[in-house]
């Protein structure tokens, strides 16, 4: 018997279900306050977590204050965070974006941001400068506003087209192909360990750019790149819309 379409799961259900097994829960231990995730996001792109991590340490060990940040001179923000990717730029958008908010809000705070609709509070953010998809997503999922947001980044957008669950395209793209196909009934925190079992587990670990460890993915069925194709549910599955 054919199985319906309306009964069908989600390709990204059999993926979480897979990489669970393998990698066991990833359940958020703590968050921080959306102005620190804002600035912690805004200085990791194309860099490494680690490095991103120290130069956020940096900053908060040298500000008292993020405040204080938004009046630093971009020269001395961009010393303090000099090892990360673009440093300058990256200290001329935060520090304009934080000041912007302030602007805005009145004081430096985004917690009007959870009494928007998520798309409405993805666009707030990415109207600032620096602040795409990935990170506004961060900032709405990883911070104590703990939105229903996905974040998709290098790792994520390289799994997801290796294992066929979206085409071509970048990362607004993917974002919004892949939040389609999430259930409306998984929460902020089902897509942060969606996001953590697709970059660290299946990303990092079994399928780098280089050398995937195909023989030990439990995704490989879905995997283009082993010869396979689509799976049976990613064929049954429509998303919304």
């Amino acid at each position: 018997m054919q199985l319906s379409l309306a009964l069908a799961r989600s390709p990204l259900e059999s993926v979480r279900d897979a990489l669970l097994c393998e990698f066991g829960p990833q359940r958020p231990v703590t968050r921080m306050d959306p102005i620190s995730q804002l600035v912690k996001s805004s200085i990791s792109g194309r860099t490494l977590d680690a490095v991103s991590w120290n130069a956020f340490l940096r900053l908060r060990a040298e500000f008292s204050c993020w405040e204080n940040l938004a009046r630093a001179p971009v020269a001395a923000v961009a010393r303090i965070i000099q090892d990360v990717t673009f440093p300058e730029d990256r200290a001329r958008h935060l520090t304009t974006a934080l000041r912007m908010i302030e602007e805005k809000v009145g004081w430096l705070s985004l917690n009007h941001l959870k009494g928007l609709d998520v798309d409405q509070a993805r666009w707030e953010l990415q109207a600032l400068p620096g602040v795409g998809v990935k990170v506004a997503a961060c900032v709405l999922n990883f911070s104590d506003l703990a939105m229903r947001a996905l974040v998709v980044d290098t790792h994520v957008l390289r799994v997801a087209k290796r294992i066929s669950l979206i085409g071509a395209g970048d990362a607004t793209q993917a974002y919004h192909t892949l939040m389609g196909l999430a259930p409306d009934t998984w929460t902020a925190d089902d897509l942060f360990e969606l996001h953590w079992l697709m970059k660290r587990g299946l990303g990092q670990m079994l399928c780098p750019h280089e050398g995937p460890k195909c023989g030990a993915c439990p995704v490989k069925a879905m995997c283009a790149k082993v010869g396979v194709g689509h799976s049976a549910d990613v064929l049954a599955w429509r998303p919304r819309g």
